[in-house]
């Protein structure tokens, strides 16, 4: 029968009732009535019939109550009820056989399946066509029997002479014969249209699901499909009702009405449904698609609960735990009983084992979690197979050598299949020997198979791969593959191949090549890359070599490279000259560039008020063209919540791009949740859109809650679930600084994890090797001390150095601390001087103190006291309390003390929180002193002792303060 043909007979059909939101009381009641009368009519009858047809209600299942239409299935009873009727011959005895047969291969075990086909091979032989059907699916795939295409075909064919209609589809998917199969799918299409017309929904659901498989999205097929669901549907069919809703819902299938989904969905719930209910719960908060009422998602979730059901379990752990405190810790209880009535489901499984891995809402049980992982894996499910590997390899104390093992042939076969996550996976596992001996060209293989299924990950891989081995000889590869990351927009390559550049690695140096790249990063948003630039042009980016990059990027320009103009702009930025920057951007924003009006929003927003309105014109234009763009207006909010008149709109814009499951907004919006920017702080509320935000594959997100648990910013600090976070970043991006940093600080000081400074090393030392700045400074300390690694002074002055040419202000004062001390090379007071003076030049304040100290003393210099107190009068302008305190020194010792002057400086240093100096005025004000200056010595003393003074709090605990003089030092 052609589909033209169907399409005709279909159009026939009767068309749905439009459904509401649940049905009425009254209704539902009498529902239930009916129900329950005609099961204990069954259970007051003993005989094969009655059993069989008890046991099918009961695997269906029974609404939960009067009030709740949601069946919930009772298999056990199911079991005992057919094991009954199979223990008696009967004419209903192969039926109950298939009945008991397809339970026993949902087990999933070796015992379970023996015992299904060996009862399908007993009711096949009694000419039931159904269990011919079912075994020749065993014989043919090899499921619980050895498989036997043969013997599977001949089993069709005498389930089709039964008058089985599916069994003639599976004959002609086994053809090879073009004509044989058209025979073979006509009779079972016949077969299955009469049993459809005369009221068998599984029939109208058959030849629904077979045209939707073989529709290739042809909108003909797929409407033939459609209206045999309809028809499942109206003669009862719940899972012919979802399976219209997801077809409605499909925003790429011809067939796409959104309004009609939902009412399709409400239709299977109300028929007791459990997935249709979960679909309406969770709506709103997985985008509110369907535009479900919260009302109406609360019911149905409430309803799913009452069921007990794992898979409701699980979605009300993810939508309570979104709701503040009180919804949290019901999210717990959710999550324990879920634990406790697990069942087989991938889906419920998966979700358990992240929780369980994650620590978060319970206990951490990594042996748990694996389970599960295992167990969903079992079922083919790839995401188990590759959340199993990972965390195996992630947490190799948690692993055992036969899981690693494991891992590692999964890992293979998922990236066989495609999976590119996985093939990196098991390249980064080869490259570093992590649960498989190290094969660097195996690594590099699966590195290449992930570039070729999409990964830009892979593409940065590969050139860090070329560029770190020995010699150089593989640089030009190296650069090969940064280049085709950096045209596809990753600002980590063009960092790569900026540093390359910037220090000659393998390739000539060129100040003006490595100024240009990291441009381009910083074009792409790259707070490093600003970094870069700066550093590189504090160093060694004299006029040619930022006339060279800037003639580069002004001819991309001229061949209407908008990124290159932006690049430009951002150049002129790390040289300080923000009027071409802004000329450059404003000429690209006016030819309607909604990237360069952020950018030059951005710039106008960090001047202040008085710029600010010129800002709010640029953003208001970018708004109006972003419509339906939701990663530009995630981009605009996040500016326009930095400006006290557009905060308001910023946030609403967040809250209504959140609310659609946007996890950039959801980022933005718990950031500035967190530090209070443009809105009123609520901590709580941004770790549950972090959460969820990383749950819906943010990877962003997950290094700011990182932050915020080491850190305690409004959340409570949770440095072992930091430390979780930021290992996850590691083994997706190994390369990324700042998590080798952060794992590094936790080793250092034992937070999150047991101190450990030789893993702390290593950490700094990736860093370093990746080019970073602090790690080089972390790493030239741990040499300074021995802290990981052995003594090495002139290691640490080696790497201090490179740090402090990076324009890192602390390491030039750590290089002149060691110059000082000696424990570098050896002492050297000019050496010290010189790296003070470059950090105080730079701005930083304790660097002017110290060059303040050398400058008084004439240590490395030649003594200069008043350029001395110019130094530290500028510190002191920049809020320095110790600088302050050290105006106070130097005027109030040696032979040109000048005590008034001493006096006024002690004071200010005082005010302005500074330990030492309240205790000094103490010692000086002591009752019954005078009151000049309205100073109480007391006071003094208390604040000090707060401040942590120890001389201060021991005073007070002996409550009397010593003579002026008399253990009157300089302690801070």
């Amino acid at each position: 029968m052609s589909a033209a043909a169907f399409l005709t007979i279909s159009s026939l059909l009767t068309m749905p009732q439009a459904w509401s939101q649940s049905l009425p009381e009254p209704e539902m009641r009498n529902r239930f009535l009916i129900e329950m009368q005609h099961v204990e009519q069954l259970r007051q009858r003993q005989d094969q019939e009655a059993l069989l047809e008890q046991a099918q209600i009961l695997l269906k299942g029974l609404p939960v109550s009067e009030t709740n239409p949601l069946r919930k299935a009772r298999p056990d009873e199911a079991e005992r009820l057919l094991e009954r009727a199979l223990a008696s011959p009967g004419p209903r005895w192969p039926d109950a056989a298939v009945r008991r047969a397809k339970m026993l291969l949902k087990d999933g075990d070796k015992a379970s399946g023996e015992r299904a086909a060996e009862l399908l091979r007993r009711a096949a032989a009694m000419q039931n066509r159904e269990a011919a059907y079912l075994l020749a699916g065993l014989l043919e795939t090899g499921n619980s029997v050895p498989r036997d295409a043969a013997a599977a075909r001949g089993l069709y064919q005498v389930a089709l002479r039964l008058g089985h209609g599916p069994s003639g589809l599976s004959l002609a998917r086994l053809e090879s014969d073009a004509a044989k199969a058209n025979v073979f799918a006509s009779q079972g299409l016949r077969l299955l249209f009469q049993e459809a017309r005369q009221g068998a929904a599984d029939a109208a659901k058959t030849l629904a699901d077979h045209y939707r498989s073989t529709g290739d999205n042809s909108s003909e097929r797929l409407g033939v499909a459609f209206e045999w669901y309809r028809r499942a549907s109206d003669l009862g069919d719940a899972e012919a009702s979802l399976q219209l809703g997801r077809m409605r819902q499909d925003a790429g299938s011809p067939l796409y009405r959104i309004e009609e989904a939902r009412s399709h969905f409400q239709k299977a719930a109300n028929d007791g449904l459990m997935e249709a209910a979960l679909v309406l719960a969770e709506d709103p908060y997985n985008g509110g698609r369907l535009g479900v009422p919260a009302g109406e998602a609360e019911l149905w979730l409430r309803r799913a609960l009452e069921t007990n059901s794992p898979r409701a379990l699980v979605l009300a752990v993810e939508i309570r735990s979104q709701q503040g405190p009180e919804g949290r810790e019901e999210a717990k209880v959710h999550l324990v009983d879920a634990l406790k009535n697990i069942d087989n489901d991938s889906g419920v499984l998966i979700a358990l084992g992240r929780h369980l891995r994650a620590g978060d809402l319970i206990e951490r049980d990594m042996q748990l979690s694996l389970t599960f992982f295992d167990r969903a894996a079992g079922q083919g499910n790839a995401t188990a197979a590759y959340e199993f590997a990972r965390t195996v390899l992630a947490y190799p104390d948690a692993a055992t050598d036969s899981m690693r093992k494991t891992a590692i042939e999964r890992l293979q076969t998922l990236g066989e299949h495609g999976h590119v996550k996985a093939a990196i996976t098991l390249g980064d596992a080869l490259l570093n020997g992590n649960g498989v001996d190290p094969e660097p060209e195996e690594a590099r293989r699966w590195y290449e198979k992930a570039a070729e299924g999409g990964s830009t990950m892979a593409l940065v891989r590969l050139g860090d791969f070329y560029s770190r081995r020995s010699g150089h000889t593989d640089v030009p590869r190296a650069l090969e593959w940064y280049r085709k990351a950096a045209d596809a927009n990753i600002s980590t390559a063009m960092i790569r191949l900026g540093r390359m550049y910037n220090e000659g690695q393998g390739v000539p140096q060129d100040y003006a090549l490595a100024a240009t790249w990291f441009s381009r990063a910083a074009a792409a948003g790259s707070g490093p890359a600003m970094v870069e630039l700066s550093a590189l042009y504090s160093r060694a980016g004299g006029p040619g070599h930022f006339n060279l990059a800037r003639e580069a990027l002004e001819k991309a320009v001229r061949t209407g490279d908008t990124r290159a103009s932006i690049a430009l702009a951002k150049l002129y930025l790390a040289r300080g000259e923000q009027a071409l920057a802004e000329a450059v951007l404003k000429k690209t924003a006016e030819s309607g560039d909604s990237e360069a009006a952020l950018q030059i929003a951005e710039l106008y927003l960090s001047r202040g008020a008085d710029q600010a309105g010129l800002a709010r014109r640029w953003l208001t234009s970018v708004a109006k063209a972003a419509v339906n763009q939701d990663e530009l207006m995630v981009r605009v909010a996040v500016l326009q919540i930095s400006d006290p008149v557009m905060v308001s709109q910023g946030a609403s814009t967040l809250e209504a791009l959140a609310r659609k499951n946007n996890t950039d907004a959801m980022t933005a919006l718990a950031q500035a949740l967190l530090g209070g920017t443009g809105i009123e702080p609520d901590p709580a509320r941004a770790e549950v859109l972090l959460l969820r935000a990383i749950q819906l594959g943010n990877d962003g997100a997950r290094f700011v809650l990182a932050r915020a648990y080491r850190e305690g910013n409004g959340i409570e600090k949770n440095p072992a679930r930091a430390v979780a976070l930021y290992r996850e970043i590691y083994n997706d991006e190994p390369a990324n600084t700042n998590v080798l940093l952060a794992l590094g600080d936790a080793y250092v000081r034992g937070e999150g994890v047991p101190r450990d400074r030789t893993l702390a090393a290593q950490f700094y030392a990736l860093a370093a090797k990746n080019g970073d700045p602090e790690g080089k400074m972390h790493l030239g300390m741990a040499y300074l001390y021995g802290g990981g690694v052995p003594r090495d002074g002139a290691e640490a002055e080696r790497l201090l150095f490179q740090a402090g040419e990076s324009n890192l202000m602390m390491a030039r004062l750590q290089l002149g601390d060691a110059k000082v001390s000696g424990m570098g090379v050896a002492i050297d007071p000019e050496g010290a001087f010189a790296s003070y003076l470059r950090a105080a030049e730079a701005g930083a304040p304790e660097a002017m103190i110290e060059v303040a100290r050398a400058l008084r003393m004439g240590f490395g210099t030649q003594a200069d006291p008043a350029l001395a107190q110019s130094w530290l009068e500028r510190a002191a302008r920049m809020g320095s309390q110790d600088a302050l305190y050290e105006l106070y020194r130097m005027h109030a010792v040696g032979k040109n003390a000048k005590p008034r002057e001493a006096e006024r400086w002690l004071l200010q240093a005082a005010q302005n929180g500074h330990p030492a100096a309240m205790y000094h005025l103490a010692l000086r004000y002591q009752p019954p002193a005078s009151d000049q200056n309205n100073i109480d010595g007391n006071e003094w003393l208390a604040k000090a002792a707060q401040a942590g003074h120890w001389q201060a709090i021991k005073a007070i605990r002996k409550k009397k303060l010593p003579e002026s003089g008399e253990g009157d030092d300089d302690d801070e």
